[in-house]
């Protein structure tokens, strides 16, 4: 298990890293910082280039020329070259007098299969079906409502049904991201009273996994659409857990399994307007026994200016399923209007809270 620093000590790193950046940006003038913020797009694409055409994976024994890499992954020699040396300028790559490449540190977690990589989520954040809604930002805003509305015109949900490549992606990203929320959650949760352990909108089971796997005495039950089934049950029986587990199939806004004493939501709760997360958690709780647990694992939004990534990911919500990122306090009130009563929400050093609550009536 990866050592996790205190919380207070995260804090205040991040707080000296943000007086820092803000610094940087006032060093130069406010015309600069802006075109310097505006052309952040640049820097997603090159390294989701670098990741789509894997330079990671070819430089992983050491660094070599342009013209080398270009021969092992079937690119333009000189294209690549101008990929490269734009990479060694956003730091993923590092660039030798004699015009040979190698990986920073940054760009080793471009290589795939290795731990800590962050590959997936690089594919799915560079890939155009996940850019092209991000570029209708202003009519979520204007309009309030997701950009996938207006192209491709359907539900994320729907989307990812129909098209199991990015699905696959999708999918992928998320069960990388659950991997690098782990530790934090670890650290600052104890799974071992739970004798089984539900997971509610699990993917592929990652998360469940690592549950079990904090706690070996425990069984677990994985809740799915349908379509993620069969590679639930292939992770599953990867992870070596399967014998430990049941996968139900269904919408957690018509049923839920009703034997579980913890009952958990990874990032669910955020893809929802306030009626329909109600409805969900009012689902879940229709079906929870008694002395049962609910713990969501989501951003809690702190107030007023202070920095924190979910007011970014609020926007993605929005663009991409209509849902949104929530204070503390709208946690609270969305629990109390589901039959819940709140316990209480522990900050953790990754960019998510655990919000505990039991059954309230």
């Amino acid at each position: 298990m990866t050592r996790v620093p205190p919380v207070t000590v995260v804090r205040a790193a991040t707080a000296v890293r943000t007086a820092l950046q803000s610094l940087t940006r006032r060093m130069v003038p406010p015309e600069v910082g802006l075109l310097e913020l505006a052309s952040g797009f640049m820097a997603t694409h090159v390294v989701y280039a670098a990741a789509k055409l894997g330079i990671a994976d070819v430089l992983a024994d050491g660094s070599l020329s342009a013209d080398e890499i270009a021969a092992e992954v079937g690119s333009d020699p000189d294209a690549t070259h101008r990929l490269l040396r734009a990479g060694a300028m956003f730091g993923i790559f590092t660039e030798r007098s004699d015009g040979h490449y190698g990986l920073s540190a940054l760009g080793r977690r471009l290589r795939s299969g290795t731990p800590g990589s962050m590959l997936p989520v690089v594919l799915m954040l560079g890939d155009p079906q996940y850019q092209g809604p991000w570029g209708r930002l202003t009519h979520s805003i204007e309009t309030g409502r997701p950009a996938v509305e207006v192209a491709p015109g359907k539900q994320l949900w729907d989307y990812l049904d129909e098209f199991p490549a990015f699905a696959a992606t999708f999918n992928d990203a998320m069960t990388c991201l659950t991997d690098l929320d782990w530790p934090a959650v670890a650290a600052a949760y104890d799974f071992t009273p739970y004798s089984t352990i539900a997971d509610i909108g699990g993917g592929h089971g990652q998360l469940l996994a690592l549950m079990l796997g904090a706690a070996p005495k425990s069984k677990g039950v994985l809740q799915e659409r349908e379509s993620l089934v069969g590679a639930a049950e292939a992770h599953l029986r990867e992870a070596a857990i399967l014998d430990r587990c049941r996968i139900d199939s269904g919408s957690f806004f018509e049923t839920a399994p009703s034997d579980a004493d913890l009952y958990v939501m990874r990032r669910v709760i955020h893809d929802y307007d306030d009626d329909q997360a109600i409805a969900i958690l009012s689902n879940v709780r229709r079906h929870m026994p008694r002395g049962s647990t609910l713990l969501l694992l989501d951003s809690v939004v702190p107030p007023g200016s202070a920095p924190h990534f979910a007011k970014a990911i609020d926007l993605d919500m929005l663009i991409f399923v209509g849902g949104r990122e929530r204070t503390e306090r709208q946690f609270g009130s969305l629990l109390d209007r589901a039959g819940f009563r709140l316990t209480r929400v522990v900050a953790t050093v990754s960019t998510i809270s655990l919000i505990e609550a039991v059954p309230g009536r």
